[in-house]
């Protein structure tokens, strides 16, 4: 129920569910007064949740940001978190289409390519609300990295986790019981980094984060940037704002 619910209703919640909701309530009431205030509050929204300047500014102020590793001293398993890996409608699953968020296992392959970690584990299964009868991520990703030069031994597959808390659930016994005196690199996108911290650390797990996808840019002045709303600033402050809402949510629970 918590991760129907988590899934769901935050919607509500982000730039766009209040757009619409504004937008909906503007166009069904019949009192003139609350129908112009709907709108404003719209626009409101849109100007404000699009902009560029203002969702960069909220980006580089939570984002985890990127980070190099320091000379390593042990062997080191390095933990991707699944979320937005790899597409997996059953239409795509003669190849491998990476998605959004597959920075992430781009990451762990250059890490381990690079000598930086020697073993993946990978953290995640089918995720969503309805369960379908396709190829999971945390499988898509692990043939990813087999094709990109990882030996097929060097990866573990935890994939009976749909969320960051049972990713740190499921994830520590099999770092405790597999990978005990490694030290642990936790690889996941920049904006979700410190949810997934928080997670691991409840499950008395230390790791190293190592952030990905990052989202924060340089600071721009352009008029464009500045003052006009964009699709790709809506993007972006609702990934952000999601997130605070799941942080929050998660020390509600208990979870961090």
């Amino acid at each position: 129920m918590f991760y129907f619910l988590s899934k769901t209703l935050t919607f509500l919640f982000m730039p766009m569910g209040l757009i619409a909701v504004a937008l909906l309530f503007a166009l069904l009431t019949k009192n003139r007064a609350r129908q112009r205030k709907a709108l404003i509050g719209a626009t409101l929204l849109l100007f404000i949740g699009g902009n560029g300047f203002i969702t960069n500014e909220l980006a580089r102020w939570w984002e985890v940001p990127p980070t190099v590793l320091p000379a390593r001293t042990s062997p080191r398993v390095g933990v991707v978190l699944t979320g937005g890996l790899m597409k997996t409608s059953p239409e795509l699953q003669n190849r491998l289409h990476l998605s959004d968020q597959a920075d992430r296992v781009g990451q762990a392959l250059l890490l381990y390519k690079t000598g930086q970690i020697q073993k993946i584990l990978i953290s995640g299964g089918i995720g969503g609300i309805i369960k379908r009868k396709t190829g999971d991520e945390g499988h898509l990703s692990r043939q990813f990295l087999i094709i990109g030069g990882v030996r097929a031994e060097d990866i573990v597959l935890e994939n009976k986790s749909i969320n960051t808390y049972e990713n740190a659930r499921f994830s520590a016994p099999v770092l405790r019981q597999q990978f005990s005196g490694y030290e642990v690199v936790l690889i996941t996108s920049g904006w979700h980094m410190r949810r997934a911290i928080g997670c691991f650390e409840k499950q008395a797990v230390s790791v190293t984060p190592f952030p990905a996808a990052p989202m924060a840019s340089e600071r721009q002045y352009a008029p464009n940037h500045l003052l006009f709303p964009s699709e790709g600033a809506l993007h972006d402050s609702y990934w952000i704002l999601h997130e605070l809402v799941g942080f929050a949510t998660y020390r509600i629970m208990g979870y961090l």
